[in-house]
């Protein structure tokens, strides 16, 4: 999901922008968690990252 939004907010032939911190979010509202690990949303959006080929149009902070 926070991938998904991500590419919709990007502009025109812009790439678009995911963070750790908008994984977090969306685990929040979406899901209901009250507290998510950074470590833990970080690997999350790097596993969806590599799955999804985000490579081509994406950039994120999950690797830092």
């Amino acid at each position: 999901m926070a991938i998904a939004g991500a590419r919709r907010r990007a502009a025109h032939d812009e790439p678009a922008i995911v963070t750790v911190g908008d994984v977090t979010r969306v685990a929040r509202q979406h899901y209901g968690y009250l507290f998510v690990e950074r470590e833990e949303a970080a690997a999350a959006l790097r596993q969806r990252y590599e799955a999804s080929d985000c490579r081509a149009d994406c950039m994120t902070d999950a690797f830092n």
